[in-house]
């Protein structure tokens, strides 16, 4: 049996989710009605997401500074080992963007790591996001996790989800095995779909070592 591994970013490898640390930092208290909002499903989550973008008062050096100060899962290197050592495909598949993802891998000295997120850029003290994997037919997320789950599993290998919130809501329906916290897991269990909760990546070890053997 081969397996490919699909996890999360902001909040499952990180202790907290980047992109709501840096507005919490950087746009004051407004930013939140605009979660909501996107939290309901009922909006585009590009516009909200690049509303909430124009709300941010920083730039490149400042938030480059701030988000390598954001802490990942104390297991996560020890996952990723293993995970290399058995040779299995592992992507980061993100609802945030690029510019965290890789400035926070670097400072913990993590190297390889294939990741598909949204795009951060900088125009001045302007911040914009480029959301090349939006689904035009849903608009839910800026990067259909669903769709790049598709596009990268042409073999049909069994797919571990690890992920913890509204994002990954869609696609941990394309999973055959889910490790789950937070929102993701609650989401969960209302549905009734079987899944493994988990606190940090030593847990997902774990269970991913049971799945495998």
């Amino acid at each position: 049996m081969e397996y490919i591994v699909i996890c999360d970013f902001d909040g499952t490898i990180t202790i907290e989710d980047t992109v709501n640390a840096m507005a919490d930092k950087f746009a004051g208290n407004e930013w939140r009605k605009l979660d909501e909002m996107w939290m309901s499903g009922k909006h585009d989550a590009r516009e909200i997401s690049q509303k909430i973008l124009g709300m941010m008062k920083t730039n490149e050096i400042e938030l480059k500074e701030f988000v390598r100060g954001i802490e990942i899962d104390s297991k996560f290197k020890e996952f990723i080992d293993y995970i290399r050592e058995k040779c299995i495909e592992f992507y980061i598949i993100s609802d945030g963007f690029d510019f965290n993802i890789d400035h926070i891998l670097e400072k913990n000295n993590i190297e390889g790591l294939m990741s598909f997120s949204n795009i951060l850029q900088f125009e001045g003290s302007n911040l914009l996001g480029v959301y090349p994997n939006a689904n035009e037919d849903c608009r839910k997320c800026g990067n259909c996790k669903s769709n790049l789950i598709n596009d990268i599993n042409l073999d049909n290998k069994k797919v571990i989800y690890i992920g913890d919130g509204h994002s990954d809501k869609c696609a941990s329906k394309k999973a055959d095995y889910i490790f789950a916290k937070k929102g993701l897991a609650s989401y969960l269990k209302d549905n009734g779909t079987e899944f493994v909760e988990f606190e940090n990546f030593g847990d997902v070890l774990s269970g991913v070592k049971k799945i495998i053997s």
